[in-house]
Formats: C-alpha cells, structure tokens, sequence
C-alpha cells in the first residue's frame, strides 16, 4: 500500500510549508510591465481577484507586453492560477479549453499539437517554447513532431499564438506557437508556495503528485534565486499481462532560475531545468490479441508480449541579457535543449511479418529506439520604444541541431525481458545536423493615434545533413554499412501584414495576412529494407498563406470580453505521409503532397455578470480539407478532411466564489464542458489504417475553500467516464491488432495550497 507513506510525505510538505510562511516577509503587489522588457515581464503569480482573460498580460509580439485585449493577433493566455484551479499537470489537461487548439495525443512526451487545422507529417506545425528556448518537436522520420510535455509547475501563464508566427518565431510556427511563461524570481521579497494532492482515477490504485516553489532575494534589489520543483505519481489505467495499471507514470522535474540586476538598465536572467519522466508502457489499449481473440477481463488491456517501456529526459538551460533604454531594449538571449527517449514498441508480430519468425505466443522481439537531440539556439533583438507613431523590432536568430538515433531490434524471453545473448534482428544508427539561420524584423507605424499598420518579414537560410548505418541489416544479416549522406537546404523570405484599429477603448479590430512555412527533410533509406522497398530520399518544403480578420471587445464596463476571428488558410505542398509496398506490407515515408485549405472562425467569451461569478465560452469551426488531389491520388482526394482534425470544438464552464460566515473563508465551485468533434486518422478510407473517430463530451466539476494563503480544491475530470478514442496506435497495417487511446478516466484529485 502506498497510500500511508504518501499521506505522510504529504503532511510533511504542508508542515514545510507552515514553518516557511511564518517567517516569510509579507508580499507586496507587482505591476506588469507595459513596455521595454517584453520576453521577461511576468504576471503576478500570488492570489488575485482573478484577472479577466482579455485583461492578461502576454508577450506575443516580442517588442511590447499588452493585455490580450490590445494585442491585434488572435491569442489567448490561461494563468498560472487559473491552471492550478483546474488541477492541471500538463497539456492534456487544459487544450480543450482553447478554440482551435487540439492535439494528436499518445501519452506523455508523444503529442502533435494542432492550431487552426493545420496539421500532417514531418516537422512540427506549432512552435513550442519555454520563455526563450525554443523546444519544437524535431524534424524526423522517426518519431517526428513530438515535443516534450512540460509540467505546469511555477508557471506564470501560457500563451497560445493562433496563426502564423514565422516573423518572429521561424519555422515550425506556420500553424501557432504555444509558451509556457515561466514565474521569474522577484529581487525585493521572499515567496513561495506548495501544493500536494492525492489522485484517485477508476479503475487505478491512489495516485499523489506535487510542487512547489521558493524565491530568495539574496541580495534585495539585485540579485534573486527562485528554486521549485515537481514531483507526479499518477496512477495507471491499462494492464497488460505482466502488470496491472501498466502505463502509470513517475515525473518528477525541477527548475533553477536567477535574476541580476547589474545595473537599473542591465538584467541578466538564467535558468535549469530537468524533467524526467517514466512508463512501464504506453497509453494505448487493445480490443484482442495478437491471434484475434477479443481481450476479457478489465476494461482496457493491452495485447503486448513484450515490456515496452517509455522514457523521457530533457534539460533545458538559458541565459538572457535584456538592456533598457528610453529609446528601446537589447535583448541577448542563447538556449540549450537536451532531450533523450528510449521508446519500445512490441515488435513481435512484425517479426514475423518481415522476417518469417514464428510467434507462439510468448515473448518474442522488441522493436527498441534511443534518441539523443541537443538544440542550441541564440537570439539578438532590438525592440524600440521611440514614443512617435514609427516603432521597430529586428534581429538575428541561429540554431544548431544535433540528433543521434539509434533502433534495434532484440529479441525478448518469455517474461518481455530483452535476452541479452540473442541476435539483433536489426541494428541501425542515424546521425542529423541542422544548422538554421535567420534575420528578422517588424515595422509599424501609426497614421492616426488609433491605426496602426505592421510589416514583417523574415529571411531564413536552413540546411540539414544525415547520414545512416546499418550495423545488422534486416532480419539479422550482415550489416549493410554506411548509406548515404543525404542533405536538403532551403531558403527564401516569408512575410507578414497587419493593420490594426483601436476603435475606441472598448473595441479593438485588426486584419492580417500571415505566411507561415516548414523546412524539408529526409527519409532513412536503411529503415526501408525492413520491407524491401525503395522510398525518396527526402521531401521539400511547405508554406501556407493566413487571411484573419478579428474584432476584440470589452463591454458593459470590462464585464464582457467577446473575441472572435474568421481566417481562411491557403497550404500549399503539405508533407504528408506515403506509402511503399513490397506486395506484402507497406512501410511510411514522408512526401510532399497537394494543396489544402482551411475555413474556420473562433469566438471566446468571458463574462462576469455579477461579483464572484465567471462564465466563459469557446468555439472553434475548422473545415480542414484537401483542395486538390494528391500527386498519388490514392494517398488523398480533393475534399478529403485533414487527418486528426475535428471540424467544431468547443468548450463552456463558469466559477462563482463568495465567502463563507464570518471566519474569513472564501468558497468556490465550478464546472466546465468541452466538446471535439469527430475527424479520421487519414485522408480517406482506401487508405491502410484509417480509422473514424468520433466526436464525445468531456465534463468536469470543481470546488474549493480558502482562507488567506491557504487553499484546498477538489476537481473531477471526465466526470461521466467517456471512453471515446481520441487517437489510434498505428503500427504495421494489417498486422496488428487496433489500439486506441482514450482520454483519462474520471479522476477525482484533492490538493491543497499554502503561498508565504
């Protein structure tokens, strides 16, 4: 039983956190900064009457930090407070209450995040960052697009930038960028908080998760540390036969920042991070084994004959130099990126399917793939303040990127155990460098104190170099050797438009034609000769034109905050994923398709009627399809809808607060709704492995007490238990059996919070 030594751990924290709050100075309130230093400004991260979402303040321009109300882009920003309400932990715990935001989802670590419809193979469509480091999924055959899934632990807010941001973010942001802001250390007072929780999913064992963090002026008013740190046990809900609740996951992660005040003008900021997480298998689950029967017993199992482990380790680190004058800010920003993934995969019936190789039923081959990347990054930008209507921003951004992948192909003991005297039925390495650069910059100007027009562009140069070795070739024979050195480049200058109105101080209303664009890359010929066949050796590259028109506004006295957009999206030579078949089987490859076009329109909403009331909505239509066939039609129709794309979302919830008698106590309770509609897993049903998925409700309940620094919540995801497919788990098709993913079911979490 866990459950005695993590209610232990538990009020051991609480007592810490006591103990720190009673000699803790007393906090003063901060203001967010409205110019100058735009990447380092910071919401106030301690309790608040709970900021409007239009009244956020966000750094999506990276010249100037605006509320989310004066920002002329469609963006929308969800606070640290209003993410530790919800209980969430990660990503999959607050997308849905984004308009056109979803994702491709299998488990921690392996998403595909999807703004607007934009969404395929290859590279990443949206840009994801931690403050300045850019930390986009790679651009890779294997596994490609994946980014890390970092832990919601001291974070100030997230951003999410819908439509293009390649100006100012590169590529990779052709559909959105995503930024988990940080909260940064805090040079005049001690603060901090904890909070632990116990987690409680159906059809799972007790589950505890916590986080906290510490801020230290070391030196008041000039230098500062801020330490926290994240720890997860949470529960699994699928077994499979060597283990119940088999894919539970262990996170834990931590986080070092420092802030110097060199001089009033000069700051520098540094940061660490490590995050590590674990499963014993993945999140997919299976309907019958591997000879067809139906599975029986517990709801979700899995067929796996082999342990097929999940890890994931990444390290972040970052330095950023910001130099403040009247006229403008120099900011001097470099990054690192360390991620290592050892994935399996039961390759067991694969074996057979390639190689010939009996399956009896017991334990027989893991298909195994390490991945070490490390993404080195620097920026240097000038955002001017000149106080006229002419202002600027320009700058240079390098990238060096470095990939070692290595699969191989063990064979495994009865007890999915990798027998270390066996042959290796395949054994290759693959070696990538990328090398990106880029010049960047915006100009505006206004014509009257409330038109304001904005052009950016962005000149890029991108190069890329793999090589490949097959140590033991295919089916464990010889090893092939080296393959070839396969490079791919790209240049060219991409643009942007806006022409921004403030109509009055309630009504904000902008045009915009954004162009956003994606670098090629290459196809492993090695991994081919697992099916004998011959695949291209790389794909180009794609771009796609955003026309956005929207209108922001603040009514009935900044009660009512009503947004929306209409945006249609030209996308022209989508990376797609192809076909090759030797008669037998068919083995992927990234290509370059058609064209495709997406027409949609979102609309948010955030009321608050009356004192301690919040109503909020979301809506988002995206009719996502091919607007011409393919160059193999076979792989994709004119009016074919773009793969793990639903046509509407949406979402809905309220809060009230009030307080309760005389004892200082405030209540709160809350629920929330949200719908995906139904979409497929490839263009078309002539398609291998197409799947239809259909559209389901997820609701959840939350409440809670508080008293000064002090909080206790209760929330309930996936309250009525849905179990509706949101991915499908492709391996070979033909071969092995369907597995789906599913949201997690109903959760029940309790947590409580102390800030000092």
């Amino acid at each position: 039983m866990r459950c005695p030594n993590i209610i232990a751990f538990s009020l051991s924290v609480s007592g810490a956190a006591m103990a720190a709050a009673l000699f803790a100075a007393p906090a003063h309130a901060q203001q967010s900064p409205a110019t100058g230093d735009a990447q380092n400004a910071t919401v106030e991260t301690e309790p608040s009457a709970g900021a409007a979402a239009g009244d956020i303040v966000v750094t999506a321009s990276k010249r100037v930090a605006s509320t989310v109300q004066d920002t002329p882009i469609s963006v929308q920003a969800l606070s640290g407070d209003d993410l530790k309400a919800r209980g969430a932990v990660d990503f999959a715990d607050f997308y849905r209450s984004v308009p056109g935001l979803s994702v491709q989802d299998e488990g921690p670590g392996d998403k595909r995040y999807v703004i607007r419809g934009i969404n395929s193979n290859g590279a990443g469509t949206v840009g994801l960052y931690l403050d300045e480091t850019v930390i986009t999924g790679e651009n890779a055959q294997d596994g490609s697009g994946q980014a890390p899934d970092i832990k919601l632990f001291d974070i100030d807010r997230v951003e999410v930038l819908r439509g293009p941001q390649g100006t100012t973010f590169g590529a990779s942001s052709m559909a959105g960028t995503i930024r988990y802001i940080t909260a940064k250390p805090k040079l005049d007072r001690w603060t901090g908080y904890v909070q632990s929780g116990l987690r409680a999913t159906r059809g799972a064992d007790l589950g505890f998760q916590t986080d906290g963090a510490i801020n230290i002026p070391v030196i008041a008013g000039v230098l500062a540390v801020r330490a926290s740190g994240f720890y997860a046990d949470l529960p699994g809900y699928i077994d499979n036969r060597f283990q119940e609740g088999a894919n539970a996951e262990k996170s834990k992660a931590g986080r070092l920042q420092a802030r110097l005040q060199i001089t009033p003008d000069l700051t520098l900021d540094g940061m660490a991070m490590y995050q590590k997480v674990h499963q014993d298998a993945k999140n997919f689950y299976n309907r019958e084994d591997f000879a067809g029967t139906p599975l029986t017993g517990y709801r979700y199992q899995q067929a796996d004959v082999a342990r097929a482990p999940y890890d994931d380790e990444s390290e972040i680190y970052n330095a950023t130099l910001t130099y403040t004058r009247p006229f403008g800010t120099v900011t001097a920003t470099g990054s690192r990126f360390v991620r290592d993934t050892d994935f399996n995969r039961d390759a067991s019936l694969a074996a057979q399917a390639f190689f010939g190789l009996p399956y009896d039923g017991a334990g027989r081959s893991l298909l195994r793939q390490v991945k070490h990347r490390r993404v080195d990054s620097a920026e240097l930008r000038f955002a001017s303040d000149f106080g006229g209507p002419f202002q600027l921003l320009f700058g240079g951004f390098y990238q060096d990127e470095n990939r070692d992948y290595r699969s191989y192909w063990p064979t495994v003991n009865a007890q999915g155990v990798i027998d270390a005297s066996s042959r290796l039925l395949l054994d290759r390495t693959v070696g990538t460098d990328i090398k990106e650069k880029a010049l960047f910059g915006e100009a505006s100007y206004a014509f009257v104190p409330n038109l304001t027009l904005t052009v950016g562009a962005r000149l890029f140069d991108f190069n890329l170099e793999q090589r490949s070795v097959a140590i033991v070739s295919a089916g464990g024979g010889t090893g092939a050797g080296p393959g070839p050195l396969l490079k791919t480049s790209d240049s060219g200058l991409i643009g942007r438009f806006n022409l921004a109105w403030k109509v009055n101080e309630q009504v904000n209303a902008y045009v915009q034609v954004a162009q956003g664009y994606r670098s090629g890359g290459t196809n492993d010929q090695t991994a081919a000769e697992l099916a004998n066949v011959s695949i291209p050796a790389g794909y180009g590259s794609d771009s796609l034109w955003n026309y956005e028109v929207g209108l922001k506004t603040a009514l009935m006295d900044r009660k009512l905050y009503l947004n929306g957009a209409l945006y249609y999206i030209d996308w022209s030579n989508i990376q797609v994923t192809d076909q090759a078949s030797n008669g037998t089987v068919s083995f992927p490859f990234t290509g370059n398709g058609g064209k495709a076009s997406v027409k949609g329109a979102e609309l948010t909403l955030d009321a608050r009627p009356a004192a301690g009331l919040q109503l909020n909505l979301g809506l988002n239509y995206s009719l996502a399809e091919l607007s011409e066939d393919n160059p193999v039609p076979a792989t994709g129709r004119k009016g074919d809808r773009v793969p793990y794309v639903p046509e509407w979302t949406g979402s809905a919830g309220f809060s009230y607060s009030a307080p309760i008698g005389d004892a200082g106590l405030e209540g709160t309770v809350g629920a929330d709704a949200s719908y995906q509609g139904s979409m497929a897993t490839k263009f078309n049903s002539a398609i291998a492995n197409y799947r239809a998925l259909d559209s389901y409700w997820l609701v959840g309940l939350r409440a809670g007490v508080s008293r000064g620094p002090w909080a206790l919540n209760l929330n309930v995801t996936n309250l009525f238990d849905d179990n509706t497919p949101i991915n499908y788990n492709e391996i070979v098709p033909g071969v092995y059996p369907d597995g789906f993913y599913i949201s997690r079911p109903r959760t029940v979490t309790l947590a409580g919070t102390v800030r000092f």
